[in-house]
């Protein structure tokens, strides 16, 4: 199993200028909640120039679709309507894609926090938005997080 390296994955990210926001249990970190995780979830924006930017950060890092390994990292595979996950040598990436995350992107990034991890400048979803994509899927684990944010001071 890969060691999970999320300050190698962001620094990826910054280095390719991609945009995007975190969100899931990284995001939930930031806003200190304290959550195990194992993976980096994230919402790209979507214009193909960011696609390709996205592509070039997951190559660098060695990364892969899950259990596809032979299957070119491109920004027409980022293009699908599909949320993906990506192995990579930094460990587990997770991209959304599926057109409910296109459609709230915009919303999401404007409402976005940056913060800082090792030097890095790290896009994350705002506490409210995190709450409100956790509602949305209805989750046990989820809905525990609601909580946690929840319990936070804001």
């Amino acid at each position: 199993m890969t060691e999970f390296q999320p300050e190698r994955i962001f620094a990826a990210l910054g280095e390719a200028g991609v945009d995007y926001v975190t969100v899931g249990g990284m995001a939930l970190a930031a806003h200190g909640a304290v959550r195990a995780t194992l993976d980096v979830d994230l919402i790209p924006a979507t214009d193909e120039d960011n696609r390709d930017r996205l592509a070039a950060a997951i190559r660098a890092l060695g990364g892969a679709p899950h259990g596809e390994p032979e299957t070119a990292v491109s920004a027409e595979l980022l293009g699908r309507n599909a949320n993906m996950r990506f192995d990579t040598e930094a460990g587990q990436l997770d991209v959304m894609c599926a057109a409910p995350y296109r459609r709230l992107y915009a919303d999401l990034r404007a409402r976005s926090v940056t913060i800082e991890l090792d030097g890095l400048a790290i896009r994350v979803a705002s506490r409210n938005d995190l709450i409100r994509l956790k509602a949305a899927t209805g989750r046990d684990r989820d809905l525990l997080d609601i909580g946690d944010l929840l319990a936070l001071d804001e």
